[in-house]
């Protein structure tokens, strides 16, 4: 469970830092009107296949961010029923427990 945190963080971290270089790729360059169509447009391509690879990155963490969530709560479900069952077991002895105590208070008497 500790490395499910560890990895966590990691996935984080590596969340944030693809955010930043998305961010500093910033907007597309405006259209230069000295050059030809064919020129801004390949500019603007180059934008789009940065900004897409970005992208494409950050769904990949954030996939990966989202696997391991799923794996901490399932994992917590988990524990959450093994205590269930633990309280039940207890709550069974202590309630077979009871009558015993009375009947030895009785002898007592």
């Amino acid at each position: 469970m500790v490395g499910l945190g560890n990895n966590l963080n990691e996935l984080k971290i590596r969340i944030q830092k693809i955010h930043q270089e998305l961010s500093a790729l910033g907007e597309p360059d405006l259209p230069l009107e000295q050059m030809i169509g064919t020129t801004n447009v390949l500019r603007q391509n180059e934008y789009l296949v940065k900004s897409d690879e970005k992208k494409t990155d950050l769904i990949a963490a954030y996939v990966e961010y989202t696997k391991q969530l799923e794996q901490i709560v399932n994992s917590l479900f988990s524990i959450q029923s093994d205590l269930k069952e633990l309280i039940k077991t207890e709550a069974s002895l202590i309630e077979s427990e009871k009558p015993k105590r009375a009947t030895k208070k009785a002898k007592k008497v």
